[in-house]
């Protein structure tokens, strides 16, 4: 089941996200702040209180009658609380004797413990008086020589402290909604911002999967933090996918171009083949001709395949590769193969290279059917291998027909074949060349192909050395 938070996009989720941590931080800031200030501001107003109350029972003690005789002058007490509060002084025994305001119908709510407190030290309580808070304290007044003749009970309102703390608290909710509200806004840019390049991936896909354009590529992918690297990895598997894609639409191309001549011959002989009346040596021929024709499209479609993959950046098996016994191998496969020619191995020196055997076989296996392919009987095919400053140079050399200034720009192109060897071998692939290139290149090797002084072609193999 979906909760309601999983439908919100991932951008809302992160601002939100953002927006309430703000709100807990500030929230519990704002209260500690609150806190303090109220307890600081109740302090100090405790303290004004104390000092008052303590003047005016000095101011008291002073004034006893003649023989200490304790009569409190209400002008005095009106004098004293100008500042503000309201103030009642006490007998000995605690009886009211005056009364600050000018309306005393509602008492003062002074209890024995007050007075008891007094005598212990100054103690401030909260009381009510007419429906309105105040704080009140009470204090002894002490004639000279130490004896008690009354009290004095100070009331100050909290109406101004109250509003003060309630501007302060309205002040630090306002702002901190005014924060959070500006953190969600912020949030939701920097969310946005940060994910544009999840956006544009998300476009690209569907604008591939509605028109199948593989061209398509993610704007503004920078590497260093990990959607920007995201996109880059997007942008590389498109890559990745626009090869093969392109390589699979060549190879089909290629496929159609190349399969149509031979089983247009192969489809003819068989038709001419099964016709009543036809001579059997002429059948024969026939049925010989749809056999050649089968073989060149079977050596097509290998070779089709192999360049298919290798275009679509198949892996090699890397591993250290002794390539003179490689080299070794494949002429003795290819003297069995091509009986017409004269194959030898002129030269080798022990070579070890990081290569994929079987690729490399292909490699020799290509270069020497190429020379027997394009030598005419009787040719001599030479092969050599040997060490030049840290690379392993193989050659192979052939006394056949030679290369056309004309083709060399075009000799490793995809089903490209030379003047020359389309007169002498219609049936070739064209292929052949290109798998080889593509080998090599995928060693860290170069390879090219040049006339042989006397007639007939010299193919070099240049590769890196195994490292020790």
């Amino acid at each position: 089941m979906t909760t309601p938070l999983r439908r919100l996009s991932i951008r809302t989720r992160l601002a939100l996200l953002y927006t309430g941590l703000l709100a807990v931080a500030l929230t519990t800031f704002g209260a500690g702040v609150f806190l303090v200030l109220r307890s600081e501001l109740d302090r100090a107003f405790d303290a004004t209180l104390k000092g008052n109350v303590e003047h005016a029972a000095d101011a008291f003690a002073q004034g006893l009658g003649p023989g200490g005789q304790f009569a409190p002058s209400e002008t005095l007490l009106r004098q004293l609380v100008s500042t503000g509060g309201r103030a009642v002084v006490l007998d000995a025994t605690g009886r009211p004797l005056i009364d600050s305001a000018t309306d005393p119908a509602t008492p003062v709510p002074i209890l024995p413990g007050d007075l008891a407190a007094a005598t212990d030290g100054q103690a401030v309580r909260a009381v009510e008086i007419g429906g309105e808070a105040y704080r009140m304290t009470v204090e002894p007044i002490v004639a000279p020589g130490g004896r008690r003749v009354g009290y004095i009970a100070w009331a100050a309102s909290t109406r101004d402290l109250g509003s003060l703390e309630a501007t302060v608290l309205s002040a630090l909710v306002f702002g901190g909604l005014v924060l959070v509200a500006i953190s969600f806004r912020a949030g939701s840019i920097l969310a946005r911002g940060a994910l544009a390049p999840v956006a544009d991936v998300t476009d690209t896909a569907r604008a591939i999967a509605l028109s199948g354009d593989f061209a398509a590529r993610v704007e503004g992918g920078r590497s260093g933090d990990e959607v920007g690297d995201l996109a880059i990895a997007f942008n590389e598997m498109l890559a990745a996918l626009e090869q093969n894609h392109q390589t699979l639409q060549r190879f089909l191309g290629d496929a159609s171009h190349q399969l149509r001549s031979p089983l247009t011959t192969i489809r003819a002989s068989l038709d001419l083949a099964l016709r009543p009346g036809l001579d059997e040596a002429e059948r024969t021929a026939l049925l010989a001709d749809a056999k050649s024709e089968a073989e060149r499209m079977g050596r097509l479609v290998a070779d089709l395949l192999s360049l298919a993959r290798a275009e679509s950046g198949v892996r090699l098996d890397f591993g250290p590769v002794e390539l003179d016994a490689v080299l070794v191998e494949a002429v003795r496969v290819q003297r069995q193969a091509a009986p017409h020619v004269r194959l030898s191995v002129a030269s080798v020196e022990p070579a070890v290279v990081d290569g994929d055997r079987d690729r490399l076989r292909e490699l020799f296996g290509i270069l020497l059917e190429n020379a027997a392919r394009y030598t005419p009987a009787g040719g001599l095919i030479t092969a050599a291998l040997g060490i030049r400053d840290d690379r392993v140079v193989a050659t192979v050399s052939d006394t056949g027909i030679g290369l056309d200034e004309a083709d060399r720009a075009h000799l490793f192109e995809r089903l490209y074949r030379g003047r020359r060897a389309r007169e002498l071998r219609p049936s070739g692939t064209g292929l052949g060349l290109a798998i080889a290139q593509w080998i090599v290149e995928a060693h860290g090797g170069s390879i090219e192909l040049d006339n042989r002084e006397g007639g007939g072609t010299v193919a070099t193999v240049s590769l890196p050395l195994r490292s020790r």
